[in-house]
């Protein structure tokens, strides 16, 4: 293995460096504290991820002081592995911002959500490539890069309309077979009390489907209360909510393949009662008799 002593080109290199590896780790620490909240869990993998990126860019830095202070011979293969941490550092960065742009529904993440991570590993690659091409050329190179991000964005664009147009059609099948069996859709105030917010304005409207007198929630309806009755409870546990007034209160609300109702009586002595309700053959929850509406 080839060792050199440290020459006026290896002390620029390794100099240039340690700039390039305060930056990534001012930026990591700029996007730490000015980043939104998160739910604990992605919390948890974005402060981990950043650790990992800040002692990246730490390791680079320590590498390149103790080598320019040495000043002895070194190995082509230190002068690599003192610049490999940020290579890390920058993947590693490049997966958190993919990560925090997987927004929206299960179905939309599981869609889109590869081809993000595709995007970020072929974007990685090419740029990475650029530094066998001749310098005369660099611009050829960006405008390849550029025109592979676009012919990715068009193929996530297509594919994000064909799945909007595929739910679309299949809830208006779903509404046009639930007219035909005798449904009426109406909109109802949610009759039992929950935490309310400043912010929130008049009462909770449920879409809902009624026939022969009775009330029914759909699949996309149970999905709906569920998450507006957990994120009203969320706000009451960090006091940014009123506490729910009333003769019955709903506590929490599951639907997954059934539906379940928890609701509490302060009238009755703090009774509380939990209702699991299965779907008839239409699909649809009977709520008739739990006083939601």
């Amino acid at each position: 293995m080839k060792e050199q002593v440290l020459g006026a080109s290896d002390r620029a290199a390794l100099q240039s460096l340690i700039p390039l590896a305060g930056a990534l780790g001012a930026g990591t620490i700029f996007a730490l504290f000015i980043g939104g909240r998160r739910k604990a869990g992605f919390a948890v993998f974005e402060v981990f991820a950043i650790a990992a990126v800040l002692t990246a860019v730490g390791t680079t830095a320590y590498l390149c002081i103790s080598l320019l202070h040495a000043d002895k011979p070194i190995s082509d293969r230190e002068l690599t592995e003192t610049a490999t941490p940020l290579i890390v550092a920058v993947f590693l960065l490049v997966f958190i911002s993919v990560f925090s742009r997987l927004r929206g529904s299960v179905e939309r993440v599981i869609t889109i959500g590869p081809l993000l991570i595709v995007s970020a590993v072929v974007a990685a690659v090419l740029a990475s490539s650029a530094w066998a091409v001749e310098p005369e050329d660099t611009y050829l190179v960006a405008l390849a890069i550029l025109g592979v991000g676009v012919l990715m964005g068009l193929i996530a664009w297509g594919l994000g309309r064909a799945h909007s147009n595929w739910d679309r059609g299949a809830q208006l099948r779903h509404l046009k077979t639930l007219a035909g069996r005798g449904y009426l859709p109406e909109e109802r105030a949610l009759a039992i009390s929950l935490p309310a917010r400043e912010a929130d304005s008049g009462d909770l409207l449920l879409s809902c489907w009624t026939r022969k007198g009775r009330t029914f929630l759909d699949a996309a309806g149970a999905s709906r209360l569920q998450g507006a009755v957990d994120e009203r409870w969320r706000a009451f546990g960090q006091a940014e909510a009123r506490a729910p007034a009333g003769v019955a209160i709903l506590l929490a609300v599951k639907a997954k393949r059934s539906l379940r109702v928890s609701t509490f009586a302060p009238a009755d002595g703090g009774d509380e009662r939990e209702v699991e309700l299965e779907a008839n053959d239409d699909g649809l929850f009977d709520v008739t008799d739990l006083g939601l509406v």
